[in-house]
């Protein structure tokens, strides 16, 4: 974790300094305020106190799809997502060459954490074959895709 914050700072560092042609390291503190620092002042990096960092899920307007568990799969996987505000849900699974081999709807599905199942069959109840597959999930017009691999 410690390596991670270093590398960032320097990154920071780095970008301002080719962008801005300056000598100043800018630090963004949770207080939402910067500190500029002159890089010839700082003798000393030291972190203390570290317990964590924060996982933001980027939930940029309505919908955040983590992703499916187990993945690869073998009979039956779960699709979690997020919703900023309660609403429909429709999850459409399509195999490696783009046609369409089901569809999940969740109507009124809750504000929050969400998590629908798939069986690994068609929408005919058939169970499907081996491979990559690819699934769709659309709320309030936004499409988020991921992949996702059945062994059997």
């Amino acid at each position: 974790m410690k390596f991670l914050l270093l590398v960032y700072i320097f990154f920071i560092f780095f970008v301002f300094h080719s962008f801005a042609q300056t000598d100043t390291l800018v630090i963004f503190l949770k207080n939402s305020q910067s500190e500029k620092i002159a890089i010839t002042d700082i003798q000393k990096i030291q972190f203390e106190n570290i317990t964590g960092v924060e996982e933001h899920n980027n939930v940029k307007d309505n919908l955040y799809v983590k992703g499916n568990f187990p993945n690869p799969f073998q009979k039956q996987t779960s699709i979690e997502f997020e919703l900023a505000s309660a609403g429909n849900v429709d999850v459409f699974i399509y195999d490696s060459r783009g046609n369409q081999v089901n569809k999940i709807v969740c109507l009124q599905c809750p504000e929050g954490k969400n998590i629908l199942q798939w069986n690994s069959h068609d929408k005919n109840n058939n169970p499907v074959q081996s491979g990559v597959y690819y699934y769709e999930v659309c709320f309030n017009n936004e499409i988020q895709l991921k992949k996702m691999i059945l062994i059997k």
